[in-house]
């Protein structure tokens, strides 16, 4: 009885290897599923986008991978500071019904941080889950490794450390990133700049007698000031109280915002604009919390169910 049980045991533990991520380990036991579930009739994009909207709670820009087997996410990034390179949650769907019954999970999330110029990665607890969008009794399929791992090419891991680590990195439905606008139009725009030049002949200077009507006209660009003082707009987030935990960094406002409308409606939000390396992120901040402990409950009931989040340090004024 105990051997049948191992050989299972063994065979679902190569299959995870192949199919979650590409990330090697044991399945401790297999997950039931409560209802019969629904994959897509094809990987078409098409298809996909449909079952996606049907099935998941995953915005399409947010994919990074797909493969026959399953389709993978991100949660939320979080960029790298202090000597650490950027740590990202990632997330995943079964796309067929061979890979749930080799692995008796329908979703699971892995966290995990990058070392971008050695092309490394080193990942936590990957935790399984018997329904779609990381739902019913969570089981620790693999635990985390103390190793960094360098992923293959072509795997849903190398999608994530490009992800992570490569400003360029386009999904499977996304154009620029984890930016919601038009890729089309995105990748044009930047060598535009180079023409704008043209039109601003010097030949005018040849015109002294209205350089005194030029001072004139600048008078109404004092204006402009005006929306420089809307930088203050992260300050709001530096006298949110006591103690605030972040929750999610995103590349762009829309996503941000985006992740913002799906937080319960129970504790106060905003974003905090920061610039790291040279890009622009989007803190998610929750605060309002009574106490040190308070915030750090609320933290391990979002990373319990696949979240990141950490808290901050108390504001001082």
């Amino acid at each position: 009885m105990s051997d049948g049980r191992n050989r299972n045991g063994s065979a679902r533990w190569a299959a995870l290897a192949g199919l979650l991520l590409a990330f090697a380990g044991p399945v401790h036991a297999q997950i039931g599923a409560p209802s019969p579930p629904k994959f897509p009739a094809a990987l078409d994009r098409d298809t996909l986008l449909g079952w996606l909207r049907s099935e998941t709670d995953i915005l399409p820009e947010r994919v990074i991978a797909v493969t026959p087997q399953a389709l993978t996410a991100v949660v939320s990034t979080f960029p790298g500071g202090g000597g650490q390179g950027p740590r990202m949650v990632v997330r995943a769907e079964a796309l067929n019904a061979e890979t749930f019954a080799r692995t008796g999970a329908l979703s699971w999330h892995v966290s995990l941080t990058a070392d971008c110029a050695g092309r490394r990665v080193k990942l936590g607890d990957t935790t399984g889950y018997p329904e779609r969008n990381l739902l019913g009794e969570r089981r620790v399929l693999r635990p985390a490794e103390a190793d960094w791992r360098t992923p293959e090419a072509g795997t849903a891991l190398e999608s994530a450390l490009r992800a992570a680590c490569d400003t360029g990195f386009k999904g499977p439905f996304a154009g620029d990133g984890f930016s919601t606008t038009a890729p089309a139009a995105g990748s044009p725009v930047a060598p535009q700049p180079d023409r704008p030049p043209p039109p601003a002949k010097v030949p005018q200077p040849a015109k002294p007698p209205q350089a005194d009507k030029a001072p004139d006209k600048p008078a109404p660009k004092a204006p402009p000031p005006a929306p420089a003082r809307a930088a203050p707009a992260p300050a709001k987030t530096t006298s949110h109280g006591a103690v605030s935990v972040q929750v999610g960094a995103y590349s762009a406002a829309a996503e941000a915002q985006a992740a913002m409308a799906r937080l319960p409606q129970d504790r106060s939000r905003s974003l905090e604009q920061a610039t790291v390396g040279g890009h622009a992120w989007y803190r998610l901040i929750v605060w309002g919390f009574a106490s040190v402990q308070d915030a750090q409950r609320y933290c391990d009931q979002r990373k319990a169910a696949g979240g990141a989040c950490f808290v901050r340090a108390p504001d001082k004024g």
